[in-house]
């Protein structure tokens, strides 16, 4: 078997009608009319084709990725590439290889199987679709097993100067997951309409290139790279988004045992990670199998101990996953509880890690299936500023910007979970509960509960008289709220006022108050529920 070592095979169209059908002086392939028939399947079909060779390292790989069973029992269609074709997407791969200084000797079996199935399948669409079932002026829209759209259509070619004068043959087209025709790419089929035992094949014509223009970026991807061109932060002022691993494509930046994406999301269509459109948005991860795994590159920005939190949900027991920091497990093995649907989030915890400043790797793992996945992060349990510096007064301290540290450090809350809206932007793993401030812009903390805080380090510039003011929105009388800078309450405990929402704001206002100079920990303390708040600003007198 060559597979692509040599090609040095070239089979006329009558020849292999000759082989497949019997000798019969016209050519089928050709002419179209009447379809030529062969008492065996699509696959025997294209055994018997390849005496000379044409289809020796298709049929290779049609056995390699299992496409050959399909052929063998389904009802479909199949437009069959030459190995020309295959020889030619490998040929550009092994020149861009070395462009890139890297040996030029990769083979069929370089390439992961799931490449090969992805864009195989490609070629192949369930039901049978001849030339009289394509002559329409647009073409028809072919549905390939993985759910990928492919256009077909018949067309009469241009023979001895005359316009429509010759045979028909079928433009074969990638969509390219797009409406537009002019992003499609195309192929011709040399020969069609071969009826089987169980399908229809076309042949392409050997000038194809195998993959149309998807071969190179899946076989071969770009080294792995974030997806955003920049790390995501640890600490960041959300978390980690698990549908934006790395770029880099099947074993490189993920393993997925499914070369087709499943998900709902439309979301990084041509990979195989099951994107699903998430309740807490933007995606999750779904569809998982034991083994899989995807990558992130990160930038921690200061060594310490953190804590590890993920974003899951699963109506199903016994479901287990665990993060790795340069390929090493800091997690354990997160043993997820039953809960009651595949939207359902909760937050699960792993163990606390040492992570050391500067760049690495996190990779999530699927342990045991059966969860969907939506973001994963780690808070720090030390003590630093939100921005990495203090907050300067006289200014705004933003509410959401409290330091980072934890429960206990940079904030006491009633729930571990923060219940806000904008959780997967802001704070998504601590308790505060964030939310988007719609009217004010930025973010808010609402569902406030006695004796819940905040902590933030600030600098305070000069020593003298400050008004406070409390941005606050509430539909109640019932909420107090009150400053304390290292430990003693400033600005006494005030009554929040009725807005008459909870999005519409107003000043809460405490005068003439005397602050120190130098570095000092604020805290805003809730006395009382009821109320939401956005900010606190101070104003030097």
């Amino acid at each position: 078997m060559k597979r692509l070592f040599s090609f040095k095979h070239i089979l006329a169209a009558a020849a292999l009608l000759a082989l497949a059908a019997g000798c019969r002086k016209n050519n089928e392939y050709r002419n179209m009319e009447p379809v030529g028939e062969v008492k065996m399947s699509s696959y025997e079909f294209l055994k018997q084709a390849n005496q000379s060779g044409l289809y020796d390292t298709l049929l290779y790989l049609l056995e390699k990725t299992g496409i050959a069973e399909k052929l063998k029992t389904g009802n479909n269609t199949f437009f069959a590439p030459q190995d020309f074709s295959i020889a030619s997407a490998m040929d550009n791969l092994n020149f861009i290889r070395k462009k890139r200084g890297e040996d030029p000797n990769w083979t069929v079996d370089s390439v992961s199987t799931g490449v090969w199935d992805t864009l195989l399948s490609r070629y192949l669409v369930d039901g049978q679709y001849n030339l009289d079932s394509l002559r329409y002026g647009d073409g028809v829209t072919l549905v390939t097993p993985y759910g990928y759209e492919m256009s077909a259509k018949a067309m009469t070619t241009t023979a001895s100067g005359i316009s429509n004068g010759g045979s028909m043959v079928i433009q074969f087209s990638d969509k390219n997951n797009s409406r537009l025709i002019k992003f499609w790419v195309s192929a011709i089929t040399e020969s069609a309409n071969i009826q089987t035992t169980n399908g229809i094949v076309h042949m392409l014509e050997s000038k194809h290139i195998f993959g149309f223009s998807s071969f190179l970026g899946m076989a071969y991807p770009a080294q792995r790279s974030p997806y955003f061109g920049i790390p995501f932060l640890i600490p960041g002022p959300g978390s980690v988004d698990i549908a934006y691993y790395d770029r880099g494509g099947e074993g490189v930046a993920y393993h997925d045992f499914e070369p087709a994406n499943r998900g709902n999301g439309k979301f990084r269509f041509e990979e195989g990670v099951d994107t699903d459109v998430c309740t807490e948005g933007p995606y999750n991860i779904g569809y998982t199998y034991p083994g899989e795994w995807l990558k992130y590159t990160v930038k921690v920005e200061y060594s310490g101990l953190y804590s590890t939190y993920a974003r899951v949900a699963t109506p199903n027991a016994n479901c287990i996953t665990h993060l790795e920091v340069d390929d090493q497990d800091v997690t354990g093995l997160i043993y997820l509880k039953k809960g009651t649907g595949y939207q359902n989030w909760v937050t699960v915890e792993g163990t606390e890690t040492y992570l050391t400043e500067g760049e690495h790797v996190v990779t999530y793992h699927v342990d045991a299936a059966g969860f969907n996945m939506a973001r994963f992060g780690f808070v720090p349990k030390f003590r630093k500023p939100f921005n990495g510096a203090p907050l300067q007064i006289p200014g705004t301290i933003p509410i959401a910007e409290f330091d980072w540290g934890g429960e206990g450090i940079g904030y006491k809350d009633a729930d571990v979970q923060n219940r806000g809206n904008a959780k997967q932007m802001m704070r998504a793993f601590e308790g505060p509960d964030v939310e988007q401030n719609a009217k004010e812009g930025g973010f808010n903390v609402g569902y406030t509960a006695a004796g819940e805080w905040m902590s933030y380090t600030v600098n305070i510039q000069q020593t003298g008289k400050y008004d406070i003011i409390f941005r606050v929105a509430s539909p109640n009388t019932s909420g107090k709220v009150h400053a304390d800078i290292d430990g003693t309450n400033v600005s006494g405990v005030l009554n929040v006022p009725k807005t008459g929402a909870y999005g519409t704001y107003t000043d809460l206002v405490k005068k003439d108050v005397t602050l120190t100079a130098g570095e000092h920990l604020l805290k805003v303390v809730v006395g009382a529920s009821g109320f939401n708040i956005s900010k606190v600003i101070f104003v030097a007198k």
